[in-house]
């Protein structure tokens, strides 16, 4: 497998684990930059066989056009819509109301809105009918921020107290690894992860999986463990898993 990194994109121990994992045993790699608006990569990479690609939604885009296999781990299955399909109950907000940004209905008090699709167009956050108004006012009228349009589905629900979040890695339906990062407020990246987090995450595994490997966030409400939301490995922050464990799984994948 030949791994092409995005130079600098995390800017946490990860990232520099990641390069002392493929130096260290000898796995062929390369360090690229990410051309702005073109989409294309700084040195250009053309090599045979399997390539994955780890860094921005930028350069898992890239590795698609390319047709790199597996090159990135994204597909239609990293929605919201999706998650709840098959999670259910499983899922943190699944009684959250989906529909367009431009037809979101009024909302007292508080409320969390994230994007359905894992595409970055923002990040979930919590805000109020008249702060998201403003801003939604601003994106229709060409004011705002144009990564967001009056088509971007979103899900929208009541705020949620977090006691902890996790990041679990799933390759070929078996967790591998992961991390607790946030206790509370805090981030506090741990590789300290309960054997009941673990068997949860493998649990919704063997429920549902969205492609042969990825992210899975964890999160711990009323002393309950639910499915936070699902990434595409390739775009998610390492925290402190093990980042070898990662690598290892990955490079034993047939193709």
């Amino acid at each position: 497998m030949h791994w092409v990194v995005q130079d600098n994109l995390f800017n946490e121990r990860g990232f520099h684990t990641l390069m002392q994992v493929l130096e260290r045993g000898g796995i062929p790699h390369t360090l690229v930059k990410v051309i702005p608006f073109d989409g294309g990569v700084e040195p250009a990479v053309d090599v045979s066989g399997p390539v994955i690609v780890m860094g921005s939604l930028t350069l898992t885009r890239y590795a698609k056009r390319r047709g790199w296999v597996p090159g990135a781990f994204i597909n239609d299955n990293f929605d919201f819509r999706a998650w709840r399909e098959h999670l259910g109950e499983h899922l943190l907000n699944a009684g959250a109301r989906v529909s367009r940004f431009a037809d979101v209905a009024p909302v007292d008090g508080p409320f969390f809105i994230r994007p359905c699709l894992d595409d970055k167009s923002f990040s979930g956050m919590v805000t109020t009918w008249e702060d998201f108004v403003a801003w939604r006012d601003s994106v229709l009228g060409l004011g705002g921020d144009t990564s967001v349009s009056a088509d971007t589905w979103v899900a929208v629900s009541a705020p949620k107290h977090l006691q902890r979040e996790y990041r679990m890695v799933v390759v070929d339906g078996r967790v591998i690894t992961g991390t607790r990062y946030k206790l509370g407020d805090r981030v506090v990246a741990s590789a300290e992860v309960e054997p009941e987090v673990y068997a949860f995450t493998q649990a919704m595994a063997d429920r549902w999986s969205p492609d042969r490997a990825y992210a899975l966030d964890v999160f711990m409400h009323d002393d309950g463990l639910y499915v936070g939301e699902i990434n595409n490995l390739n775009s998610a922050g390492f925290y402190a898993y093990d980042v070898a464990k990662m690598v290892e799984a990955i490079e034993a994948m047939p193709w």
